[in-house]
């Protein structure tokens, strides 16, 4: 691994595990565990460490997506880690893909994507709201550190697109997504896949009618818990906290209407 530049992101963790995200400048950094001149970054190496003016340890790690994510501007809630990388997944992104996302809120999940495409195919993000996608559009080239080449911004609201190509992926994150499966159905190529996030029992139910009317089969609904748990020399025990329900995943298959009903899919089906 290179070694750390001027300009580029670093993640400050402390000890006990307090973390800061900066860009290497010549600039003074400060802390309540007292300051370091980010300067003295450049030239070293990922896992090597700082020491403050209070003698603190301060390591030196590149950031992974997840500590991005968590720390760029927002004034939208983000898709939490557990559901961005399932939605990933389950969706079978790959380089070369077209995908339209609608909603793209501060971009967490269009830089998930983004990453999983590796520079191929092309990402079209629809936003309703010309704040947000100006907010996003930064965000994701701070992170990469230039706008990506594969990336369309459209600012619109999705009931009225229409797009001149097929994709092979569609992910809605939407307050009403039902209201946007009808107009999207018809830009996506049979057998690929739409996935849906939603917080709500209510909205995954009429979601999943306009899936069935529209000519979607393997519909599956899930929501994922994480339980941290802590470990040392005398006890392993779970957290008393932990990130439990965020939002519903919804993934579904367009298939041929002319083929009969669509197929529905049932719990453990595909798994072991």
């Amino acid at each position: 691994m290179s070694k750390f530049q001027l300009s580029e992101w670093v993640l400050l963790t402390s000890q006990k595990g307090k973390k800061w995200l900066v860009q290497v400048a010549d600039a003074p950094f400060s802390s309540h565990l007292g300051g370091i001149h980010l300067g003295d970054v450049v030239g070293r190496e990922e896992g090597d460490w700082l020491v403050t003016s209070k003698g603190a340890k301060l390591m030196l790690f590149r950031p992974a997506l997840q500590d991005y994510i968590f720390n760029m501007k927002r004034r939208t809630q983000i898709i939490y880690p557990k559901d961005l990388s399932a939605m990933i997944f389950y969706s079978d992104i790959y380089p070369g893909c077209v995908v339209l996302e609608t909603g793209i809120g501060s971009g967490a999940l269009s830089l998930a994507l983004l990453r999983a495409m590796c520079g191929r195919g092309k990402l079209i993000s629809i936003e309703k709201r010309a704040e947000f996608a100006v907010d996003a559009r930064e965000n994701i080239r701070r992170f990469f550190g230039a706008a990506p080449e594969n990336h369309e911004i459209i600012v619109a609201d999705i009931e009225g697109v229409c797009l001149s190509c097929e994709v092979d992926r569609i992910f809605l994150d939407l307050p009403e997504p039902w209201r946007a499966v009808s107009n999207m159905s018809g830009m996506l190529r049979m057998g690929g896949l739409l996935v849906s996030l939603s917080p709500n029992v209510g909205q995954i139910q009429l979601t999943h009618r306009q899936l069935q009317a529209n000519g979607f089969g393997d519909i599956v609904h899930f929501e994922l818990l994480r339980r941290d748990w802590k470990v040392d020399q005398l006890r392993a025990r779970p957290f008393d906290r932990m990130v439990a329900h965020t939002g519903f995943i919804t993934v579904a298959k367009r298939v041929s209407a002319e083929r009969g009903d669509p197929l529905e899919s049932v719990p453990g089906d595909s798994e072991g």
